[in-house]
């Protein structure tokens, strides 16, 4: 097997919707850790909105519930989906995650 490293134009300033772009994510599933904000939003917005349904990892449910708004809307628009699940639950890591509905 060959271990080959393809350039990209991507870089520091490169959006998620940039890198994203022309993919089709319907029917995958992604983890994505620290829905609560930030970066962690951000990803799981744009995914969602390519179609991938996603499972959010958080420690505090409340604000990844409330920071996660846009990703739901943008979500139900592109047929993917939101569920999320907290990382300090023992509960939540044994049950799996809760869904988020819209």
């Amino acid at each position: 097997m060959t271990n080959m490293i393809e350039a990209t134009s991507f870089g520091a300033t490169s959006t998620t919707d940039q890198v994203l772009s022309g993919e089709n994510l319907k029917g995958k599933w992604i983890l994505v850790t620290g829905v609560s904000a930030g970066l962690g939003v951000e990803t799981a917005r744009s995914l969602a909105a390519y179609g991938a349904h996603v499972v959010g990892a958080a420690r505090d449910l409340t604000k990844a519930e409330a920071a996660t708004g846009r990703v739901r809307k943008d979500a139900g628009a592109n047929g993917g989906s939101l569920s999320w699940l907290s990382s300090t639950s023992l509960i939540s890591r044994a049950c799996g995650p809760a869904p988020i509905s819209w």
